[in-house]
């Protein structure tokens, strides 16, 4: 396994999404042609989110039906990028990851699963047959976004990582990053509460922004986007698993075993960016 890259690329990993995350600025909102990375030229081919929902990265947040519209579009313009839809939410609402990875990578995917669920249970495994194992499967990395649904820039960051991992031309992380990783993204773990947010924020606001704190378009009416559909924080759910996201995210999880698992989450919006000691 191209394990020995494995921390430094998720440490790669969290650098680019804590970019997008910055990029996530209301206004002004960056031009459509700006480069989130300097130096960087983008392939034409690949759609930006603001041809496919009509807003630029950070300018808007995205409701669901515009994430699972841009996967989608994605999916339809790159060879190296496969969607799986792994469970819905308690309102009905698709649960996708993305999986992102060279063409040769993504041919043989259930031999890369297989790989690593026999690493993670090496029970009866000769060293000599593990390193055989190893030597031939990527490092395999999950990004998790949005478990609270308030906390809305990590689900556009994950969008703009995506459209960066599978446009960017010169860029040698990514090419570093598709040779030798596969890369899960679950841009939107609550979409229950994340479009109650969003419709209660977008209802709340007026023809021009607020920056007033006080707000009312940075004031959530109860019972607010933290929690999902049943009012469950599913962030305290991950050993219960008492809620239909959290089972389906975990089966998602056991086919994969990931080396690297970022569950990324946001402060307050006066406060810098929170990665768990996790």
């Amino acid at each position: 396994m191209r394990h020995a890259t494995a921390l430094r690329l998720a440490a790669v990993l969290a650098v680019l999404t804590t970019a997008a995350l910055r990029a996530q600025v209301p206004d002004p909102a960056p031009a459509p042609s700006q480069p989130f990375a300097p130096g960087v030229t983008y392939d034409p081919r690949i759609p930006t989110i603001e041809q496919v929902a009509g807003h630029v990265f950070g300018a808007e947040v995205s409701a669901h039906a515009d994430v699972e519209k841009y996967l989608r579009a994605l999916a339809a313009a790159s060879p190296r990028i496969r969607l799986v839809e792994f469970g819905k939410s308690w309102e009905g609402r698709t649960l996708w990851y993305a999986i992102v990875g060279s063409e040769q990578d993504l041919a043989r995917l259930p031999a890369i699963q297989a790989g690593m669920q026999r690493l993670a249970d090496p029970r009866g495994l000769l060293e000599a047959d593990a390193e055989t194992v190893m030597k031939d499967l990527p490092a395999v990395g999950w990004l998790a976004n949005c478990v609270h649904g308030d906390e809305p820039s990590g689900t556009d960051a994950a969008l703009l990582v995506l459209y960066h991992l599978l446009a960017a031309r010169n860029d040698p992380v990514v090419d570093k990053v598709l040779a030798e990783c596969v890369i899960l993204v679950d841009p939107l773990q609550n979409p229950d509460g994340r479009d109650r947010f969003v419709h209660s924020t977008r209802a709340a606001r007026g023809r021009w922004p607020d920056a007033t704190p006080l707000g009312a378009e940075h004031s959530q009416p109860w019972p607010g986007g933290r929690v999902n559909h049943a009012l469950f924080d599913m962030n305290r759910d991950w050993f219960a698993m008492s809620q239909p996201e959290t089972q389906a995210r975990v089966r998602a999880f056991l086919e994969w075993w990931p080396l690297v698992y970022v569950d990324l989450h946001e402060m307050g919006g006066n406060s810098t960016y929170y990665f768990a000691p996790p």
